[in-house]
Formats: structure tokens, C-alpha cells, sequence
């Protein structure tokens, strides 16, 4: 964990307190710019995969492929362009060290451990992870041709139209006619119907 306390501002102004601020901002960023580009780059490919479904499930969750990774593309390229331009005109006044922070404290009490236990194990955790990707082949197998299971509940929407000024009582004959007619199909266990339509583009139909 030494290494990266040392890469933050407010360590290295504190160890070493001679030293230019906007140098030692400058030197962090390049320093962790790289992983952090990468990082954000891993996260993009990552909805690669999306990109493969098909018909319905494909216009779904396109549109949200193409949001994250545009999305993710350009925070990548922000933060390592815009954000260190940033951190030398924003990072004023004292800065509180990291360890002093009680929430950086608490999430290195919990990450310590498990980074050092990777680390330590490094044959184990490759193990895992190859065994989670071949888990995952078959699905991936799966992805361009079925995402979302087919609905099928059995019911039909009819909607007929009529002439715009149909009064109620003609309305009301020929949703009766209508009912009969469905009715007599063996296949048909239930008619509900209406008359009228609300206000809105999704409902053009008046029966």
C-alpha cells in the first residue's frame, strides 16, 4: 500500500514540504493517470458484449451501451487531459492527509487484507478467474441469439376503428356484436372490452 499512499499531494507535501505544490500535483497525476485511463477503459470494453443481442432485447439495451460507453470513452480522456489541468487551479489551502481521512481509513482497513491476500496467492486468484471466465462461455453463447425469455400470455388485442362521430348507443351495438362474434371461437375464453379512449397517442383506438 506504500507505494500508492505516495503517489497522494498531501503525502508527498507532508514528507517532503520544500517541494513545489503544482510539481507535486503534476507528478500524481502522471503517476496514476495511466492506471486510471486504463481502469476506465477495461470498464468500457466490458459492455462490448451488449452490443451482440439481437431484435428485441438488442433495441432495449443498446441505447444504454452506447450512453456507458461513450460515456466511459470521454471520462477516460478527461481524466487525463482535463482533471490534472483542474487539480493544479483547485487544490488550494492545507490538504488533509490521507491517513487522517475516516473514510479513506476505513476503506484501506478493509482493502488492505484482501489486496495482500491476491497478492500473496497469485496462482489461486488466476485460478479463480479463469474458472469464472470459462463459466461464463456458455452464456456468452447464448448472448446474440436469446436475452429476454418470449412472452406469450395468451392474449390478443383487437382494435378496430370506427368513424369519428360514432354516438354511444352505436358504439355500445357494435361492442356487443363484437363480444358475440369472439365468443364463438372455442379457443376464446374470455371478451373484455371498451368504449372510448384517453388522451394519449398510445390509445388511438375507440373500441
Amino acid at each position: 500500500m506504500r507505494p500508492f499512499d505516495s503517489n497522494i499531494p498531501s503525502t508527498q507535501l507532508e514528507e517532503n514540504p520544500e517541494a513545489d505544490r503544482v510539481t507535486v500535483i503534476i507528478d500524481a497525476a502522471k503517476e496514476l493517470g495511466r492506471p486510471l485511463f486504463f481502469s476506465l477503459i477495461i470498464i468500457t470494453v466490458s459492455f462490448m458484449p451488449v452490443f451482440t443481442l439481437e431484435s428485441q432485447e438488442g433495441r432495449l439495451f443498446k441505447p444504454l451501451a452506447y450512453t456507458k460507453t461513450f460515456a466511459m470513452f470521454f471520462a477516460a480522456i478527461v481524466s487525463i487531459t482535463l482533471v490534472p489541468a483542474l487539480m493544479t487551479l483547485l487544490i488550494r489551502g492545507k490538504i488533509t492527509p490521507a491517513n487522517k481521512n475516516p473514510a479513506n481509513r476505513l476503506l484501506v482497513f478493509f482493502y488492505r487484507p484482501f489486496l495482500k491476500g491476491v497478492l500473496r496467492f497469485r496462482i489461486v486468484t488466476l485460478i479463480v478467474a479463469l474458472v469464472a471466465l470459462a463459466v461464463t462461455v456458455p452464456v456468452f453463447k447464448e448472448l446474440g441469439s436469446e436475452f429476454m425469455p418470449p412472452l406469450n400470455e395468451g392474449t390478443i388485442l383487437y382494435m378496430p376503428t370506427t368513424l369519428p362521430g360514432l354516438s354511444i348507443r352505436e358504439a355500445k351495438a357494435i361492442l356487443q356484436k363484437q363480444n358475440k362474434m369472439l365468443k364463438a371461437f372455442p379457443e376464446v375464453e374470455h371478451v373484455f372490452g371498451k368504449i372510448g379512449r384517453a388522451k394519449t397517442s398510445t390509445d388511438p383506438a375507440p373500441l
